[in-house]
């Protein structure tokens, strides 16, 4: 039966995603021997039907795969465990996915993690399942890549978890950008702290200060995140602030650009801060309401073109939707509706031109498919 599902998979993706050969999806597969204390493979799909409005502009409503996701986990022995995450589908706005890395048990309390790692982030938003990505709020996610390196997390006691990360900076590639200074291999450095008290009350903290490709530039990056859960309600909120001496999506230093080629090689140094509450509630034992509301603000810090604490952005996101699992407690598949408004708008007087209020109307799937 073993044999058939991975004939199966192979098949699958052999079929599907012809740029992977079948040599290199073997290989995946022959990496991770498939025994009893390690066999697990699953696939995650994600599709949806949507439909925009842009600046009051339909743009239509398409079909899309949202994602497509290979996930092999398992134990090589009592000590060692690993898990490999491959995303086939890769959009603009893709998911942060990729992962290969392994776990060591020192012991009881100790344990260490090396490879392609998810960064050590709190938040109750970037802790959120592959399944809630619909309503993430995707500006959090500041790169699109996982890091690679180390982390020790140390459990001093039950429901406590303090992780320490040390991986390579992100390296910002840019055409015909000159840098005064460059550092070839930038570090960052995060400290996190995940405890819960009886299930009720979870908080996710962490800190974060990332050394940029450029001397005395840095990204320092504050997640709190707390979460209610006192069935059939949750709330979740959190605070993100992203102190950015280059900011990292490029949003306002774009808008400069396009103004004039003086400010061809400027990038803008940004700070966000960033406020999220979410509420679940599950009506009906199949049914879930989720309403989620974001509000972002953007101030310049200390530069020759907009002064200290210059008021740049300001961005409210509203959600609202529905999901139904058809299996009570297992969210391996759902199916949900859901809708975004999201409001832009720019203080200084040249770029409220690019002031925006869009719309957008989701329906979808999630399936989570246990190959093995």
């Amino acid at each position: 039966m073993k044999k058939t599902k991975i004939i199966f998979l192979i098949l699958f993706l052999g079929f599907f995603y012809p740029f992977y050969s079948f040599a290199e999806i073997a290989e995946i597969i022959k990496q991770k021997k498939i025994t009893d204390k390690n066999p697990h493979i699953f696939l995650d799909l994600s599709s949806s039907f949507n439909s925009t409005v842009n600046k009051e502009f339909y743009e239509g409503t398409r079909f899309s795969e949202d994602n497509l996701n290979l996930e092999v986990i398992g134990k090589a022995n009592d000590k060692i465990s690993y898990r490999f995450v491959k995303q086939f589908k890769k959009t603009e706005n893709s998911e942060i996915i990729d992962l290969a890395y392994l776990k060591y048990k020192w012991n009881n309390k100790l344990y260490f993690l090396v490879g392609k790692q998810p960064f050590s982030f709190g938040s109750m938003e970037y802790a959120n399942s592959f399944y809630e990505h619909v309503y993430r709020y995707p500006d959090v996610y500041k790169y699109k890549e996982n890091p690679v390196g180390f982390s020790f997390i140390y459990i001093p006691i039950k429901d406590h978890e303090l992780q320490f990360q040390v991986v390579n900076g992100i390296k910002k590639k840019e055409e015909n950008i000159l840098i005064p200074e460059e550092i070839k291999h930038p570090i960052g450095y995060s400290v996190n702290w995940n405890w819960n008290w009886n299930k009720i009350i979870q908080n996710r903290w962490s800190y974060s200060f990332f050394q940029e490709n450029e001397k005395k530039k840095f990204w320092k990056f504050l997640a709190l995140g707390s979460k209610l859960n006192l069935k059939p309600f949750s709330i979740e909120a959190d605070y993100i602030l992203s102190d950015e001496d280059k900011e990292k999506n490029r949003n306002i230093t774009e808008i400069l650009r396009s103004w004039s080629p003086d400010y061809h090689y400027y990038v803008a140094s940004i700070k966000y801060g960033t406020y999220l509450v979410k509420l679940k509630y599950n009506f009906f034992p199949k049914w879930n309401f989720i309403a989620k509301g974001v509000y972002e603000i953007g101030t310049s810090k200390n530069n020759d073109f907009f002064g200290v604490n210059q008021s740049l952005k300001k961005v409210y996101t509203y959600y609202g939707g529905v999901e139904f699992l058809p299996i009570i407690k297992n969210d391996d598949i759902s199916f949900y509706f859901s809708y975004k408004n999201q409001i832009i708008n720019y203080s200084l007087d040249k770029i409220q031109k690019e002031n925006n209020n869009n719309h957008f109307i989701v329906l979808g799937f999630n399936y989570r498919i246990k190959m093995i």
